[in-house]
């Protein structure tokens, strides 16, 4: 384990998303599946590393001790070596940390493989599904006002044929004869044991008689379903919306992860907004910016009237309070009205001589 590369074996690159991740693992799984080659004693070994590397990179947690592991590695020198780590003096190679101090490699090596301090830590074949994350693209009024939207996505679940266990109906399990049912088989590195999962049961903890044709004896199928999220008024893009239990199914009973749902809301024509404020534009001729007048602007709610102030600027904005966005928490935003001059391309002489003795009058009143 300590010269493997997990990234290598599954083809990602350290900066990979754990979506990335999960999807060269189910990719490769498929691939080297023992189900799809029979005999191959080459693709039951790959088919074990690929499970050993995801059961570390999958995780978040695990995936970043794994790194710190790699990190001490390219500026230590030299490959990862247990007598290093633990023998001798008990000193890691970097910083004198010895495998039993807190933070040391031997708490990380437990936290990771499960076992540290020569006592192999026991495999539990029930694990907690995995999160999903996806996004949701909603229209501008939904992010507004709030409501529900469907989603259609693939995700895992348990496969209705066989009902999860991943065995051909009629048929069953028995006991794995290597590992004893634990799902895992520890191997001894000096005065450690570290467990992995069991190669011939592939961490189930069962043999099965005759795997599922609908799962291939994973207990899983991917499905297209249908889940209704409720949209809180207010939400804004980027935001995230936690759906409790609808990520994947748990492995032997276990509860379902979660799906984790970030939100993308479409542009609008008219409006934009910020926070809970609504920003829109409203034409005016020169001549109602000068003298002032009166005028309906779009709004969430409809149209209203607005008053245009005489000597209105360009660039004004007219603020129509309480006319934004209501938030979750019941906050009110404002709606305001940037006022776009308008100036008139074609004017008559009549209109240009008005225009001209209005300007003199104006520059000689500022004298």
């Amino acid at each position: 384990m300590a010269d493997k590369d997990y990234y290598k074996i599954l083809g990602v690159s350290p900066e990979a998303s754990q979506e990335e991740i999960r999807k060269a693992y189910r990719r490769l799984a498929k691939r080297y599946h023992p189900d799809r080659n029979r005999g191959s004693k080459a693709a039951e070994e790959k088919f074990k590393r690929i499970g050993e590397a995801y059961g570390v990179l999958g995780d978040e947690e695990k995936r970043k001790h794994y790194d710190r592991l790699k990190d001490a590695q390219m500026h230590g020198g030299g490959a990862w070596n247990f007598e290093d780590l633990f023998g001798g003096a008990g000193r890691a190679r970097r910083g004198g940390v010895g495998p039993e101090g807190p933070g040391g490699f031997g708490d990380l090596f437990s936290r990771i493989f499960g076992g540290a301090g020569g006592v192999g830590t026991e495999y539990s074949t029930r694990r907690r599904g995995r999160d999903v994350h996806s996004r949701v693209r909603i229209s501008f009024e939904k992010a507004a006002r709030g409501g529900k939207v469907t989603v259609r996505m693939p995700r895992q679940r348990a496969c209705e044929r066989c009902g999860g266990t991943g065995a051909a109906p009629g048929t069953g399990s028995e006991v794995c004869p290597r590992c004893g049912g634990k799902g895992t088989v520890s191997s001894g590195l000096g005065g450690f044991s570290l467990s992995r999962p069991c190669p011939q049961c592939f961490g189930r903890g069962r043999i099965i008689e005759r795997p599922c044709a609908a799962c291939r004896g994973t207990g899983t199928t991917e499905q297209v379903s249908s889940v209704r999220v409720n949209i809180p008024p207010g939400i804004e893009s980027g935001q995230k919306l936690r759906l409790s239990g609808m990520g994947e199914p748990g492995v032997g009973g276990a509860e379902a992860g979660d799906l984790f749902l970030e939100v993308q809301v479409k542009g609008h024509p008219t409006f934009r907004r910020d926070g809970l404020n609504v920003y829109s534009a409203l034409e005016v001729d020169m001549a109602d910016a000068a003298l002032g007048t009166r005028m309906e602007v779009e709004t969430m709610d409809g149209r209203v009237s607005v008053k245009v102030p005489p000597g209105t600027q360009p660039g004004q904005k007219l603020r129509l309070k309480g006319r934004g966005l209501r938030g979750s928490d019941g906050r009110q935003g404002d709606h305001f009205v940037e006022v776009r001059v308008r100036i008139p391309r074609n004017i008559t002489q009549r209109q240009k001589d008005l225009l001209e003795e209005f300007s003199r009058k104006a520059a000689s009143s500022t004298q």
